[in-house]
């Protein structure tokens, strides 16, 4: 299908990013948050109240944070960074 929003092959020459973000972590809850933590904190839905989870954050900030990640990070890696947060809040595998 030409017209298809899906492409005809998910096939390119440079495959996507790595993800730039990571979990906290209840190992050691006195050492610093790492940056790709903090971005993982920020990208992740849940604190907007996605699925069973309660939000701490309104749609608004979330969204105004987001916005502030892909014009600092472009919307590709932000994009990765968003699924690889969902597939690991959701009990998913990452890719």
């Amino acid at each position: 299908m030409s017209n298809s929003f899906w492409p005809e092959s998910d096939s390119s020459d440079q495959p996507l990013p790595e993800p730039t973000v990571a979990f906290p972590t209840a190992e050691n809850p006195f050492e610093p948050f790492t940056e790709a933590q903090i971005r993982g904190i920020l990208t992740n839905p849940v604190y907007a109240g996605v699925g069973a989870s309660q939000a701490i954050v309104s749609d608004r900030q979330w969204v105004g944070a987001c916005v502030k990640l892909i014009d600092e990070d472009g919307h590709e890696q932000f994009l990765v960074n968003l699924l690889y947060v969902l597939r690991n809040s959701f009990g998913g595998v990452s890719r």
